[in-house]
């Protein structure tokens, strides 16, 4: 396949493009500077201006980038990931939470500055923000000597003026868990005790808990369960467990569009987990204390 034809079988695939995926690996040279353009034009569109081959296509693009840990990507993802939220929930769906941590910190180019201005923009997705502090553990533990200004970052965002969401104080709470930041344990104490932390997302007994693992053990078990914070080894081998792209999935897409009924939306259900079939509501299975939506769900 040529690279043209590759993003096009990426666009309009029905279920797993899995060959224009290896394809597209082999290419990988005539690939990138495709993706590219698909990026910047995402970046100067929205729902109604942008194409609808460049939104079908762009999940697998997002993993391939991850995969390929190609850094002339990062500055261009860390860009469009600050778009309007509405418009990032219909390029990537629960990819949002599912694996925006792990593409960026395998595009990582050096430079810390564009995850920390995705973290301090009041106008992005709050999910993103997020996925950005998680990025920066993995890049602490990937890239050693990242280490000591992604500390400093953490000691300094306690005391910064930028607007910062419940969620967002979580995820630098327990960031500092697993890093083993233990002379932070203070500030992350004030945040539960003012309740910038929801009392709904975890305790500061648990925080203690988490910190106390890494402390010890180099770094949170919980973390790197709930977060999945490893680096993207193979997009076909990561999509390919996806409900969606499965052939029950796929037969029962086919038989709804025979009898002329919807199937819900494509992303929906679209992940396979360890967990249990539980309410978003539910205690967390893992045992945590947090609600299932606020522990391993994300």
């Amino acid at each position: 396949m040529s690279p043209n034809e590759i993003f096009t079988t990426l666009a309009v695939s029905e279920g797993l493009p899995r060959d224009a995926l290896v394809a597209a690996g082999e290419r990988r040279d005539e690939m990138v500077p495709l993706f590219l353009d698909q990026i910047e034009r995402l970046r100067n569109a929205d729902a109604d201006t942008s194409s609808e081959a460049d939104i079908s296509a762009f999940l697998f693009v997002y993993y391939l980038l991850g995969e390929w840990r190609d850094a002339r990507a990062y500055r261009p993802l860390a860009a469009l990931l600050r778009q309007d939220p509405d418009f990032l929930e219909l390029l990537l769906g629960d990819t949002i939470t599912e694996g925006t941590k792990r593409v960026i910190a395998g595009v990582f180019d050096g430079d810390l500055q564009p995850i920390l201005d995705a973290i301090e923009d009041p106008a992005a997705d709050q999910f993103v923000r997020c996925e950005m502090i998680d990025a920066l553990v993995i890049i602490a533990r990937q890239h050693p000597e990242t280490r000591p200004d992604v500390e400093d970052y953490f000691e300094r965002f306690h005391a910064s003026e930028f607007e910062k969401p419940e969620i967002l104080w979580g995820c630098w709470a327990f960031a500092i868990a697993d890093l083993g930041l233990a002379h932070l344990e203070p500030q992350v104490r004030e945040a539960f005790e003012k309740e910038w932390i929801s009392p709904e997302d975890a305790d500061f007994d648990f925080f203690q808990q988490e910190l106390r693992k890494s402390v010890e053990g180099v770094q949170s078990p919980w973390f790197h369960r709930s977060r999945e914070s490893w680096l993207i080894d193979s997009a076909v081998d990561e999509l390919a467990r996806w409900h969606c792209f499965s052939e029950e999935f796929l037969k029962a897409r086919a038989k709804e569009r025979a009898s002329g009924t919807a199937l819900p939306q494509f992303f929906s259900d679209s992940f396979e987990r360890e967990t249990p079939n539980i309410g978003r509501n539910d205690p967390c299975p893992c045992g945590s204390g947090r609600k299932y939506k606020k522990c391993c769900l994300q």
